[in-house]
């Protein structure tokens, strides 16, 4: 019976090892796929930015050295991103955010080709290619189509993505002496491998026994699974996650000697301990309840990390969104009430521009700090929505209410008087909406949501600094 009872407990803790090991790697996918989504949005974003100041009718009237600064300013929009620029409907090249680059031509690259080719294609976002403009240097390149007036192709907006951003990004995670992180296209493209090799990045292995293994299993948004490497000849236990809107997949691999390291450690202990019975059992006991207990605080931080937003402390994204489903439907079922206030930092890329992107972190957090500051009750809500966006979530509130409660987040934050020298108002403001649920008007929580947004960019319109409410009988207050 103690050796049967001895058996059931260590297998028991070597299924917990592997699911933790399931559960950790998958937590790990999550996070490098959402720090990867949310940066490829903001860049997709500079580009229609790009786009649209190419397209300005100032633009033709200025010089060269003009047109360039114009564009692309005195730095570029990410940390990582090498070069941008502006190619013809030849793919040559008309304005570059790099000095000399406009003798090139890239009219047979495949991010030149595809738009010019798919009107409807979007964002496009090539595979590793070794750069023209720099030796050694590996990038992707993001690229977007360019539209004459009557919608034929006019060209390109382009910028390069150092594949150095993937590397640092993964280096940050620890995965045990034989763990492996990777980037990979749906066709077997990798993008980036840690540990890497000099001819891993770009390496086509759609044809390899390990990828025709797993490939059935791509068409799910994540998933977990075992193989062995090509490699190395390591047996390791995969997570991975799919990049929405995008070709990526995100994979984590930890080998089955690390997962199971601590386990071992146990079999062997408990091998030993079994000629001494009652002490055998008492520090089995012990490592038990210690193994359980890290294991809830372990979750415990990853359910945190999951739902509140790492620079502002707010509620996220996906926390919000929870939150307002359920809430919505509590109001339907119960005839309740609530309001909505949707906050922007006006012009805060201006300020990201001239005072660095450290210092608007800054900037948001004390906004963040300020917001949840003004509300009055426990039960309102406070989260970061994207970027420079704040959402208040104010329960059993009237139109009134909420624009009284707006009014003390948006005098608060003004009272701040943090210097922003590109604002009209000399330091840094915020435009605020407001949405009041009423029945009648609002079919589903997103209504609710635009509603919001609608007065929120009334507010803007209006001068900036300043609250709207939704509504036909919208006001505002200064």
């Amino acid at each position: 019976m103690v050796f049967g009872l001895c058996a059931w407990m260590l297998y028991k803790s070597h299924d917990e090892a592997r699911h933790y090991a399931v559960e950790t790697s998958q937590n790990i996918t999550l996070i490098a796929q959402r720090d990867i989504q949310r940066n490829i949005e903001i860049l997709s974003l500079s580009l229609d930015s790009l786009t649209h100041r190419y397209q300005h009718p100032s633009f033709r009237q200025l010089s060269r050295e003009q047109q360039r600064s114009y564009l692309f300013g005195s730095t570029l929009p990410a940390k990582h991103v090498e070069v941008m620029a502006v190619l013809d409907h030849a793919g040559k090249v008309l304005v570059s955010s790099m000095p000399g680059d406009a003798r090139n031509t890239y009219g047979d690259r495949p991010y030149f080709t595809e738009q010019r080719d798919k009107p409807d294609l979007g964002l496009y976002i090539s595979k590793p290619i070794d750069a023209k403009f720099a030796r050694g240097l590996q990038v992707i390149v993001l690229s977007k189509r360019l539209s004459n007036e009557d919608g034929s192709f006019a060209g390109v907006v382009l910028m390069a993505l150092n594949l150095s951003y993937f590397r640092d990004l993964f280096s940050g995670l620890q995965l045990g002496e034989a763990g492996v992180m990777s980037l990979y296209s749906r066709d077997g493209v990798v993008y980036m491998r840690l540990p890497s090799t000099a001819d891993a990045i770009g390496r086509d292995i759609s044809t390899s026994p390990g990828f025709q293994q797993i490939k059935p299993m791509m068409a799910r948004d994540s998933g977990s699974f075992v193989v062995r490497a090509i490699t190395d000849g390591v047996q390791r236990l995969y997570a991975f996650r799919n990049i929405p809107g995008t070709e990526l997949m995100v994979f984590v691999g930890r080998s089955e000697q690390d997962i199971f390291m601590h386990w071992r450690d146990s079999l062997y202990a408990v091998a030993s301990l079994m000629l001494l019975f009652s002490i055998a059992c008492v520090l089995l006991l012990r490592v038990v309840r210690r193994e359980f207990r890290q294991r809830q605080e372990a979750e415990e931080k990853l359910r945190t990390l999951v739902r509140i937003d790492g620079l502002t402390g707010l509620l996220n994204r996906r926390a919000l969104d929870d939150m307002l489903a359920a809430l919505w439907g509590r109001c339907r079922r119960q005839e309740g009430s609530f309001s909505l206030l949707f906050i922007d930092v006006d012009y805060f890329k201006f300020y990201n521009d001239n005072y660095g992107h450290q210092q608007g972190d800054e900037v948001l957090v004390a906004v963040a700090q300020t917001i949840a500051g003004q509300l009055p009750r426990s039960s309102d809500i406070a989260a970061r929505y994207g970027g420079e966006e704040f959402i208040v979530v104010l329960e059993e509130t009237d139109a009134d209410g909420a624009l009284l409660v707006g009014e003390k987040i948006r005098a608060a934050i003004e009272q701040l008087n943090i210097l922003h020298a590109r604002s009209q108002c000399g330091h840094v403001t915020a435009s605020i909406g407001a949405a009041t649920y009423r029945r009648e008007l609002y079919a589903d929580i997103d209504a609710v949501l635009n509603a919001a947004d609608a007065a929120l960019y009334q507010a803007k319109a209006d001068g900036r600094n300043r609250v709207c409410s939704a509504g036909p009988t919208r006001q505002g207050l200064l």
